[in-house]
């Protein structure tokens, strides 16, 4: 019979594949359609993609609030909201909600980890 933590083990490696779509989703989607309307303004996207923070960045900018966000800098959050579609703003509320709960599970997996298990 398996255990609390083997099965939230199971359960974080499911979040994080599903958190892995929905990055390659919203990335190749929303993100690349975004900067594409930000070229059509003649405005630059940023160059920078420290270990997929320009994701993080954009889909935090469209699925938080207006205003939350307002003075962000390491992307242009006005027009990142502005040119957002709704597919957009699901494709980022997805991404967002999946890399936390993924977290969670396998930050609560460590917490519960056996005392005689060797990792």
């Amino acid at each position: 019979m398996m255990d609390l933590y083997h099965k939230l083990l199971i359960l974080g490696g499911i979040s994080f594949l599903i958190f892995g779509i929905s990055w390659i989703c919203f990335a190749r989607i929303s993100m690349s359609y975004i900067e594409r309307e930000m070229k059509k303004e003649g405005k630059e996207p940023p160059q920078w993609d420290g270990m997929g923070a320009r994701a993080v960045s954009y889909a935090m900018v469209i699925a938080l609030p207006a205003g939350v966000l307002k003075n962000y800098i390491l992307v242009d959050a006005e027009a990142a909201k502005r040119l957002s579609r709704p597919l957009d703003r699901k494709l980022a509320v997805w991404y967002l909600i999946a890399g936390f709960v993924g977290t969670v599970i396998i930050l609560v997996a460590s917490y519960v980890k056996p005392d005689d298990l060797i990792l």
